[in-house]
């Protein structure tokens, strides 16, 4: 009905919709020449690495992100080879399966395609479980911390609903949660089961969260097989939860001791002049998923903020939906529940308060925020678009955010910024990383006698380890970073990337790419940085 209405109000959008989900089934449905040639190009290469071992098995999630996928191709070779095994990609049933997507695997020796579909008898076991199991869970805290056949399922399931769902926060009297529930349990049940009579020497998956790429992880870790998240700009390998982002407690001694007097210096000149151009409004600089900046150059007709001689503090709010816990250690269910506590800690101070959303905040952001400031009204909700360079002149003092990149932007304009989760600046002393809540109230609640002196060289330092040395820019391309100038989002994802690829495909590179993953296999290290495995 939306649709015919559309073709009558304005039928020029209408037929820009229509080939768009054209172009969208086609390139699902049949590959275009640059898949066909990388297709090609795979068959060539891969042909002797096949395994005649149908007793061993890798497992990899079935990911359409290309240039993820080329990493891969290499990736799980080797592995199959070291294990002698066979590579079988697979999919929860909830997701569509892409039949050009499935003609790139194979042409890497992916021999199977495993759906997550449950016999019978363990249908009647889940709905056994799933029966004890939801009358024991009363609260949010019961859902997140909820163990199965003793595997932690709970952070999944709730992480799973916010994204799925688009809710802020769990509901426990949400239909969709006890679907979630569900979903949990019978992926746990086919993968114990799966890993019982099958031998697998090693998973590789996109990502560790959520139920379609996590339960098996969990498995996995349980029965102690290795997972491998292997991209074209790092490896890493985990054996329990948490770990893809543990080095970042080290940046300082890794600086220290990996990098030569000289690296160290050009490495802080090179943050310097990109934190520069940062802070200066550049969109984009060291992310290029972003769109907009926070700290253009731009001013607002009028004041923001009052004109008070109270403290000020600026809350830099996140998306609801993903992913909250992605770094772990957070001191919070969820975001949702972050601003909550910050609003009943705002009425027990005299602080002036603001809440300001991310420069380009998902749809339905603004409404959640303002739903919370309802019950809030001593917070306010400034425009999103405000530049921080106005917020500063204003008078904001202190940031407050769970983990964001503000954490390493604001201090460099002399602001003060309280973190509340595990976060990529935890080994350096410019922001204040609380360990538990009592500590972090404590300091909410005493601003005033809150003091640091920023060091701007480990700030740098910082900034270099993050932006730079974790990631190996030649590990698969010839240089990662000239290809996020080179290609847009939409090309990495989709088939552009294949052709980037081979037009700087040689023998030489193809050597080297198998060497460096293979030893960072043997390795047993965690991560593959820039100098190798760590």
């Amino acid at each position: 009905m939306n649709v015919l209405f559309l073709l009558f109000k304005d039928p020029k959008l209408f037929l820009k919709k229509l080939i768009n989900r054209f172009n969208h089934i086609r390139s699902i449905l049949f590959a275009d020449k640059n898949t066909k040639k990388f297709i090609k190009h795979n068959k060539l290469i891969w042909k002797d690495w096949s395994s005649k071992n149908k007793d061993s098995v890798i497992l990899a999630d079935f990911y359409g992100v290309s240039e993820t996928n080329i990493a891969r191709s290499y990736f799980l070779n080797i592995l199959a080879k070291k294990h002698n095994a066979a590579i079988k990609s697979f999919v929860s049933r909830k997701y569509s399966f892409n039949p050009a997507l499935h003609r790139v695997y194979k042409s890497f020796n992916v021999e199977s395609h495993i759906i997550t579909d449950l016999n019978k008898e363990q249908k009647d076991r889940v709905k056994k479980i799933y029966e004890k199991t939801v009358v024991g869970l009363k609260t949010k805290e019961d859902v997140f911390n909820l163990k199965v056949n003793e595997v932690w399922v709970g952070v999944d399931i709730y992480e799973s609903y916010l994204m799925d769902c688009s809710k802020p926060t769990l509901f426990l009297d949400d239909p969709n949660l006890f679907n979630k529930i569900e979903e949990g349990i019978s992926l746990l049940v086919f993968w114990q089961d799966y890993f019982l009579k099958n031998k697998v020497e090693a998973v590789v998956v996109s990502h560790d969260c959520y139920l379609c790429y996590n339960i098996v992880c969990k498995v996995a870790y349980k029965t102690k097989v290795p997972v491998y998240f292997p991209n074209p700009i790092y490896l890493t390998y985990a054996d329990r939860p948490y770990v893809v982002h543990n080095y970042y407690k080290n940046y300082r001694q890794m600086f220290r001791a990996r990098l030569s007097n000289e690296e160290q210096r050009k490495g802080i000149l090179l943050a310097k002049q990109q934190l520069d151009k940062r802070l200066n409004g550049e969109v984009g600089v060291d992310m290029p998923y972003s769109i907009k900046s926070a700290f253009h150059l731009e001013q607002n007709g009028k004041s923001v903020l009052k004109k008070t001689e109270n403290i000020k503090v600026l809350i830099c709010s996140h998306c609801f939906y993903d992913n909250p816990h992605g770094y772990g250690g957070m001191l919070f269910l969820d975001f949702y529940e972050w601003l909550n506590y910050l609003g009943r800690i705002s009425k027990r101070t005299n602080y002036d308060w603001y809440l300001k959303v991310h420069p380009d905040p998902r749809s339905g952001t603004l409404d959640i925020v303002k739903g919370i400031l309802k019950d809030f009204p001593n917070i306010t909700l400034i425009p999103h678009d405000t530049s921080h360079h106005q917020l500063i002149k204003e008078g904001i003092k202190f940031v407050l955010t769970v983990y964001g990149s503000v954490g390493s932007e604001c201090p460099a304009l002399g602001l003060k910024v309280i973190n509340a989760a595990y976060n990529p600046r935890v080994g350096y002393d410019f922001n204040w990383n609380p360990r538990s809540l009592e500590e972090y109230e404590h300091y909410l609640l005493n601003l005033d006698k809150l003091h640091k002196d920023i060091n701007m060289e480990d700030l740098y330092e910082f900034y270099y380890m993050h932006y730079y040395y974790r990631y190996d820019d030649d590990l698969v391309f010839e240089s990662y970073n000239r290809l996020l100038q080179d290609l847009t989002v939409k090309e990495r994802i989709g088939s552009r990337v294949y052709n980037y690829f081979l037009d700087q495909w040689n023998e030489a590179k193809h050597e080297s790419i198998i060497v460096n993953m293979k030893t960072f296999i043997d390795s047993g290290k965690n991560h593959h940085l820039s100098k190798g495995p760590e």
